[in-house]
C-alpha cells in the first residue's frame, strides 16, 4: 500500500510541476506579445 501512495503522490507532483511549467509558459508568452506591442506602438 505504501508504495501505491508513493506513486500517486509523485504522479501528483508531476503534475503539478506540468501545470507550473505550462503557467510559465503562458506568461512568457504575454511578456513576449507585451514586448512586441510596445516596441511596435500597439496599444
Amino acid at each position: 500500500m505504501a508504495i501505491y501512495l508513493e506513486v500517486i503522490s509523485t504522479q501528483s507532483n508531476s503534475l503539478q510541476s506540468e501545470l507550473e511549467l505550462a503557467r510559465l509558459k503562458a506568461a512568457e508568452l504575454s511578456a513576449v506579445v507585451e514586448l512586441y506591442h510596445a516596441l511596435r506602438g500597439w496599444t
